[in-house]
């Protein structure tokens, strides 16, 4: 285990919370997965896994960029990430 300094009063309010996780995961432990494949997402499917990229032109330009918080000509200004 990792060596974490952990007041008394944090001990007493996580440590409930942890115990629900743990058993959370002792839940999904139990599930019984026998013949299900293993997936990264329910939703994906082998048809729609990889879809051919199809280049489309898009109408509303000027709608969409009416709606952009901030803007410095024709491009869309986003915060700096460091």
């Amino acid at each position: 285990m990792a060596q974490i300094s952990v007041t008394d009063e944090e001990v007493r309010e996580w440590g409930p919370k942890l115990e629900q996780i743990v058993d959370w995961f002792d839940q999904l432990q139990a599930v019984d997965v026998e013949g299900v494949p293993p997936a990264t997402r329910a939703d994906l499917t082998e048809e729609n896994l990889l879809r051919p990229d199809m280049p489309r032109t898009f109408d509303n330009r000027e709608d969409m960029m009416a709606e952009v918080p901030d803007r410095e000509g024709p491009f869309v200004k986003v915060p700096k990430i460091s």
